[in-house]
């Protein structure tokens, strides 16, 4: 249900965005991604054309906002449509309020927030051609209205509280155009060899949430039929502090 489709991942060269862009590309989508390092470009794109399918990988830091304007002006750069945005990057920042220099705080909002919407904006041009555009937004569980149990820093929560607005506000305005936009909050998970199947043994809160399944729950969101507007979902599960304890 997806072959054909075009996909924009930002993250895209390293872990769970590695992944993402891997099993897209698994079902015949047509993978565009960003990441910091060209190396991660490569790796990524090697991967997906080893197993015959189409990615273009793209320099971007998320928290230079020259950077996302060169991104998404080379990826407008045709008149194709983009019709799969997954808001995925994110610097992550741990430790306490006085723990992190500000260069660190100021980088956190700028690339989870900051430049996620710059991007997205940007993007909409290409999401309007589309006649099947959807977002995604993998926000985390720190974006949860009183959710604390987490060592995050105070700024990556901040950023996750604010990518959250955004994305419950956009998918309201953008339902009036076709575009769905979806925000996840998974809490921790780990992301495993890319051709595990799920693990359906261990029991509810007895092991971290695996990144194959929040790929399934996405899945599930981009294959419902248009009339089916999935606008949040949240994840049951223990996070690294509970597995401590």
């Amino acid at each position: 249900m997806l072959k054909g489709r075009r996909a924009v991942i930002t993250g895209g060269g390293r872990g769970f965005g590695q992944a993402l862009a891997v099993w897209l590309a698994r079902e015949g989508v047509e993978v565009n991604f960003c990441a910091r390092r060209n190396e991660d470009i490569r790796q990524t794109c090697d991967m997906i054309t080893a197993e015959g399918g189409i990615a273009r990988g793209y320099l971007c830091d998320l928290s230079q906002p020259e950077s996302v304007s060169e991104f998404s002006a080379q990826l407008l750069d045709d008149d194709r449509s983009i019709d799969i945005l997954i808001i995925n990057a994110a610097q992550w920042l741990a430790g306490g309020v006085d723990e992190q220099p500000a260069i660190e705080v100021i980088n956190t909002i700028s690339s989870g927030l900051t430049g996620s919407i710059l991007l997205t904006q940007s993007l909409l041009p290409g999401l309007r051609r589309s006649d099947c555009a959807d977002i995604v937004s993998v926000i985390s569980a720190c974006g949860i209205p009183n959710f604390t149990q987490s060592v995050a820093h105070p700024a990556f929560f901040a950023s996750k509280h604010g990518i959250s607005g955004y994305t419950t506000k956009l998918s309201e305005l953008l339902a009036k155009e076709n575009i769905r936009v979806t925000g996840l909050y998974p809490p921790d998970f780990e992301t495993t060899g890319l051709n595990e199947p799920p693990d359906y043994r261990p029991a509810m809160g007895t092991s971290l949430l695996n990144g194959r399944s929040v790929w399934e729950t996405i899945r599930f969101v981009l294959t419902q039929p248009r009339s089916c507007h999935i606008s949040a979902l949240y994840f049951q599960g223990p996070t690294r502090e509970d597995l401590a304890c």
